[in-house]
């Protein structure tokens, strides 16, 4: 299975597809330095994903640093996604994925750790935008946390990329405005496209960890590739209507039918979900 795309993302595309427009290629010039309120380190999000009745696993995203590299302020990211230990007969997936990405949420690198019983498998992106290439490199990483490359190749870009962890990032940074967007995403060793739907459509939804209905943003879009927990096609999502702009509820179609992942619990300085209020 490709694990490439984290839970950010939210059902089907319309029937018929809109125009769209590429992210731009922005330059140091653009307000690459700024970062947006939304990028907070030390937040920590943590979802349950389901499928029909049954819990399929969890996931857990965490900003957990920032520096500057060459006049660039970059963040670090780290996903943890484990499948139920209860359905190991079905699926046994444990993976942790990290990525490196400027203000404007472009990657720069990307680490994709999968493990079994026997091993620890990994795969590396380092994107190298000066010269318009991806490196993409596959090995084993040692229980003492060393990692021994088998095979490193070169793959040939023409505008920055996301990776599928940051797309969860940049979809944050843009969900409360009005447009639809084409994003070049690098997978594996391939850059294929991700479409997104920014409808600025204000909502509510409800959730277990709260009792009141929350305030969100709704979106949606479609991915061409195969991902974590088979998500396959189009996606919806409904972010918190704040400028934090968590992701409150996500539904993904997949392999065998479309699950959902919903906020179960958090850790951001002086944010709790929005309440949503019925206008009169």
């Amino acid at each position: 299975m490709s694990s490439i795309y984290l839970p950010l993302f939210f059902a089907a595309l319309l029937s018929q597809e809109p125009q769209t427009k590429e992210i731009p290629h922005l330059t140091p010039s653009d307000s690459a330095f700024t970062s947006d309120p939304f990028l907070q380190v030390g937040e920590v999000l943590e979802y349950k994903v389901s499928y029909s009745f049954f819990n399929i696993g969890t996931i857990r995203i965490e900003l957990v640093g920032k520096e500057e590299k060459n006049g660039r302020n970059i963040y670090t990211a780290r996903a943890i996604i484990d499948s139920n230990p209860s359905l190991s007969w079905l699926v046994d997936l444990h993976i942790r994925f990290y990525s490196q990405m400027d203000a404007e949420i472009f990657s720069h690198e990307w680490i994709g750790d999968d493990s079994s019983k026997n091993e620890v498998k990994y795969r590396r992106l380092t994107f190298e935008y000066d010269s318009n290439r991806v490196m993409f490199e596959r090995g084993k990483k040692r229980l003492t946390g060393q990692r021994e490359p088998e095979s490193v190749d070169t793959v040939q870009v023409k505008l920055k990329c996301q990776d599928g962890f940051t797309l969860f990032f940049l979809a944050r940074k843009n969900v409360r405005q009005k447009s639809q967007m084409n994003i070049p995403t690098f997978i594996e060793n391939k850059q294929v496209n991700t479409f997104i739907n920014f409808m600025n459509a204000r909502t509510d939804v409800d959730i277990d960890a709260v009792n009141y209905p929350v305030e969100v943003v709704e979106f949606d879009g479609k991915a061409g590739y195969v991902g974590v927990f088979g998500l396959t096609g189009g996606f919806s999502g409904w972010f918190s209507d704040d400028e934090a702009r968590v992701p409150i509820v996500a539904r993904m179609n997949v392999i065998l039918g479309s699950i959902k992942v919903e906020l179960v619990s958090w850790k951001r300085m002086g944010w709790t979900p929005p309440k949503h209020v019925e206008k009169r």
